[in-house]
């Protein structure tokens, strides 16, 4: 860059040349003791502004310029952190339920049954999610396998997210998983509306998978960082908390084994039995899931079918490590039950099929 200044020779003044570009100030009013000050004064306000237009990315304000937006290669990663204003599990289910609401909520691709993410499949998939909670958009990539699903209307609930009553996702399934925002390389997609409107664009970037499980993509970076934090939040006060209540359940279930009279179940744990067994002939899963909660809530120990059970939902889910924690935990509380061989041969088949799936 040239720069320099010197009085013209047919007036006073300063000429400046900056990258081809001149500058004459005139200063022939100027007289007097005034003179240099003014001089300064322009000299000083003169330079500035060349300078700024002709560095590069720096412009005069108004000129129209902008700068091309930063772009973010593919595989890159994003570790959540705790943002300041989300403190607590509540808050962060608060957040994921905003954000499930609002026009910037994941697309869902479904891992619990792999065999229907593909077009090919599309029919048996509507059939499998058939509902008035559905899905609005189905898109797929250039080899025609289910990228993700576009769904209104999921939410974030005490335990779980729930898309559609028979794909959830509980915040359990958190615990010992890695939490990753990667971007995936972009590339056009192809969809289709239940309306039957065909649709064109690109595939959404950001995912945040859990494998054998779920996976929530979206569409811009911020909004996924956003998710992942708040599942980080969930994730370690559940960490913090697991030790704890493993310990608990452990001390309750020796006590259990050791009494001679078993506690009755209660008027109201049955209640909730019956209409878990009733929402299980449904095939409404998650309402199975939350009534056998409800007979734990009242009494840990006195059915302890109820793990039995919420064994068998879980797999019924393909959350095979759920599964075998909750078989483990009927075992622990009756060892010797006639069913004890068939419960521990359940285990080792998800410990299989969990391996399968690489969780």
């Amino acid at each position: 860059m040239s720069l320099r200044y010197k009085p013209s020779n047919d007036a006073p003044g300063i000429l400046i040349e900056l990258n081809s570009r001149t500058l004459r100030i005139n200063l022939e009013t100027a007289g007097g003791k005034n003179r240099m000050s003014r001089m300064k004064t322009l000299l000083g306000f003169t330079l500035s502004l060349s300078i700024m237009a002709a560095l590069p990315g720096c412009a005069p304000m108004g000129s129209g310029g902008s700068q091309p937006k930063d772009v973010i290669p593919a595989g890159y990663t994003y570790h959540p952190t705790p943002r300041p204003e989300i403190v607590s599990p509540e808050a962060a289910k608060k957040d994921l339920a905003a954000l499930l609401a609002s026009s910037k909520n994941p697309g869902i691709k479904y891992h619990g049954q792999p065999g229907l993410n593909n077009e090919a499949n599309k029919e048996a998939l509507e059939a499998f999610i058939r509902g008035k909670s559905g899905p609005i958009a189905f898109w797929y990539d250039p080899q025609n396998e289910l990228l993700f699903m576009a769904f209104s209307g999921s939410s974030a609930l005490e335990d779980r997210i729930e898309v559609h009553p028979r794909i959830l996702f509980f915040y359990a399934d958190l615990l010992d998983q890695p939490i990753v925002v990667i971007k995936t390389t972009e590339f056009p997609a192809h969809g289709l509306h239940v309306v039957g409107e065909s649709l064109e664009g690109i595939v959404r970037p950001y995912k945040i998978h859990f494998p054998g499980l779920i996976s929530f993509v979206f569409e811009d970076l911020p909004e996924a960082q956003r998710f992942a934090d708040d599942l980080f939040v969930i994730q370690q006060a559940l960490q913090k908390n697991r030790d704890e209540r493993l310990a608990l359940f452990q001390a309750k279930a020796a006590q259990y084994r050791g009494m001679k009279v078993k506690p009755p179940v209660s008027e109201e744990q049955r209640k909730y039995i019956v209409q878990a067994n009733a929402a299980n002939v449904q095939k409404d899963y998650a309402g199975a899931i939350d009534l056998y909660n409800k007979v734990i809530d009242v009494d840990p120990v006195s059915y302890p079918e109820a793990y039995f059970n919420l064994a068998l939902l879980s797999a019924q889910t393909q959350r095979f490590k759920t599964a075998i924690a909750y078989m483990k935990q009927y075992l622990q509380l009756v060892p010797d039950a006639k069913d004890a061989r068939s419960a521990q041969d359940k285990i080792y088949e998800w410990e299989f099929l969990l391996q399968k799936k690489g969780r």
